[in-house]
């Protein structure tokens, strides 16, 4: 996995809301420069994929506890997200691209192999606890477009 400096990610609803990994859910938390829940690497060491515009895949990856694990597409709920182990071998539902840039930094957070499904704050809320997972694009929604910014501590 390629290191890089840990990133916050937040949707334009509420910038002092970041996404975080609460048991293996993905959920929308007060910001907390020092909960490394909320701290992702944007890894690109997948190798030259792409999506089908040609904007580079990654996958999103945190690190609670020394454990690698990255955000993966439920195999029960294809609206769900949940966290699993990071190694060697990298699923095709473990990869994201970033849709274009829009005002202010924020984009599309694609699913790789279905550019019409996003990251999502589920039913379009926008407050703490809200369950981030995956519906169709909407790019001006203010719960549908994140950006990524370094962690300052």
């Amino acid at each position: 996995m390629e290191g890089g400096q840990p990133i916050r990610i937040y949707c334009k609803g509420d910038t002092t809301l970041n996404m975080a990994v609460r048991g293996n859910e993905l959920r929308l938390v007060r910001d907390d420069p020092n909960d490394e829940s909320q701290h992702w690497i944007q890894d690109y060491s997948v190798g030259r994929v792409t999506d089908d515009q040609g904007r580079r895949a990654f996958a999103l990856v945190n690190n609670l506890g020394g454990t690698r694990r990255v955000v993966l597409i439920s195999t029960k709920n294809n609206r769900q997200l949940e966290m699993a182990p990071y190694g060697d071998c990298v699923k095709l539902s473990m990869l994201w691209s970033l849709g274009v840039q829009l005002p202010g930094g924020y984009s599309e957070v694609r699913v790789l192999s279905d550019l019409s499904k996003t990251l999502n704050g589920i039913n379009g809320f926008v407050k703490e606890g809200t369950v981030v997972g995956i519906y169709s694009a909407e790019p001006h929604s203010i719960h549908a477009i994140w950006k990524f910014d370094p962690i300052n501590k």
